[in-house]
């Protein structure tokens, strides 16, 4: 008799990492597309905002769909965040805007009659931590929860400060005495009974029929938790609900500020910007919103015409703004001809999906620049006015110093 069982369970958790890499290459795909349509949706409709008389009764329709549309991208922002396969990258963070967005996608995907609070309080201190893993401790988490509630029910995630002191610390081998920032998640559901409490974070077991889990999820959070030096507890009794409490080390020190400040778009001065995409639409709008800004903009929608027309006068233009995934040519391997041809033209890559890859290629082929779809219209005014005057400036220097 040969016992199977440890192969058998390293045999399940590869199948399951192949999965979670399926989908994150699904979602970074669907993402350059989506983000495509996106761009267009809410560039045209933010200038045609700016067309209209500020009294006109389309304003309130097309207020709307910009609205919707920046909640779209924001979703598609958070299913990347969720997707992405990559090393952890501990930064000091607050947890509140990390469990907000995780909510937000949960809130999509589990039935509309459970209903989600979220309670924080005031004065909570920063963690060390990896969003994407905290991220996904969330969507593990609440989606266990929805499971146990069925159709309806209460999710609520509430945020707190404790200091752990010995007795405290007894109630899981990975607490140590000391401050900690306190997520609790709680749910209205079926609970668990002390045998099935007893084995709730083992690797591959799972209460669910077969087919319907892989008992992963929560030795992946209990996982997480641990690397991040804090621990993972719950509480549940049959028909009475679960609750499972997170510890993470509180931090000193503040963290940075989360999204920009809304300043105005810096206007060019008749500057020559070549534009390529294979999407009409972003070719068209960008084309719109660089002229509105001050740029003589010569757009294409096909690589090989974009090279053709460089060919005839490099030095025709002052930037060149490209997109990265493009059939026959992609804005890589563009950029690396146009380079090859004149090694000092300022390039700009735009994407979809920015994976840790595209970044270290672009730096190393010169690439001074990526700008992450649909926030095209209101970041390339800013980086191009930002390269061409880090240029002027360099020339100037070199004609000072001869």
């Amino acid at each position: 008799m040969l016992d199977l069982t440890e192969r058998k369970k390293i045999e399940a958790q590869l199948l399951q990492s192949h999965k979670m890499e399926a989908i994150g290459q699904l979602a970074g795909g669907i993402a350059h597309d989506f983000n495509n349509l996106l761009a267009a949706i809410g560039g045209n409709t933010r200038l045609a905002l700016e067309d209209l008389p500020a009294d006109h009764p389309v304003r309130k329709y097309l207020a709307e769909i910009d609205k919707a549309s920046t909640r779209a991208v924001e979703l598609v922002r958070r299913i990347l965040t969720f997707s992405r396969q990559q090393p952890p990258e501990r930064k000091l963070l607050k947890l509140q805007p990390i469990v907000e967005e995780a909510l937000k996608l949960l809130r999509a995907s589990i039935p509309a009659m459970i209903e989600i609070r979220n309670t924080c309080t005031a004065g909570i201190a920063p963690v060390l931590a990896d969003a994407t893993q905290i991220h996904q401790v969330l969507m593990n988490l609440g989606a266990n929860a929805a499971h146990a509630m069925g159709d309806r029910g209460v999710l609520e995630v509430r945020e707190s400060m404790i200091d752990i002191d010995a007795d405290l610390a007894r109630t899981s081998p990975e607490l140590r005495v000391g401050r900690y920032v306190h997520l609790s998640v709680s749910d209205s559901g079926c609970g668990m009974d002390r045998a099935t409490l007893d084995r709730i974070f083992d690797p591959f077991f799972t209460t669910r029929a077969q087919g319907e889990g892989t008992g992963l999820g929560l030795s992946v959070v209990h996982g997480i938790m641990k690397a991040h030096g804090g621990a993972a507890t719950v509480y549940s009794e049959p028909g009475q609900g679960t609750i499972f409490h997170l510890y993470f080390p509180a931090e000193d020190g503040e963290t940075a500020e989360i999204g920009k400040p809304a300043v105005p778009v810096p206007r060019g001065h008749g500057e020559r910007i070549l534009y390529v995409d294979d999407e009409e639409p972003l070719v068209y709008l960008a084309t719109q919103v660089l002229g509105r800004l001050g740029y003589k903009v010569s757009g294409f929608v096909e690589a090989e015409a974009a090279l053709r027309c460089f060919l005839e006068d490099p030095h025709q233009f002052d930037a060149v703004i490209t997109d990265l995934a493009m059939p026959r040519m992609s804005g890589r391997d563009l950029a690396a001809r146009f380079l090859q041809i004149r090694p000092d033209v300022p390039i700009i890559l735009a994407t979809g999906y920015i994976r840790p890859e595209d970044t270290e290629g672009a730096r190393q082929l010169g690439i001074r620049d990526l700008v992450l779809k649909p926030n095209t219209v209101e970041e390339l005014g800013h980086v191009l006015h930002r390269i061409l005057s880090e240029r002027r400036e360099a020339k100037g220097a070199g004609a000072g110093e001869r």
